[in-house]
């Protein structure tokens, strides 16, 4: 249990500094999948600029 709170603050702090960017679905274009697996849909897309 402690190692996934380790993760989740990680990611908190993450998000919190801006180290990672989230970007909206409309931003995308181009979107085509191209894999499943145990963790989910795998696609690729291109961002509009």
């Amino acid at each position: 249990m402690q190692d996934t709170n380790e993760w989740v603050n990680w990611i908190e702090e993450s998000v919190d500094k801006e180290f990672s960017k989230s970007f909206e679905y409309k931003e995308f274009n181009n979107i085509q999948h191209i894999g499943t697996g145990g963790f989910g849909n795998v696609f690729r897309a291109k961002l509009e600029k």
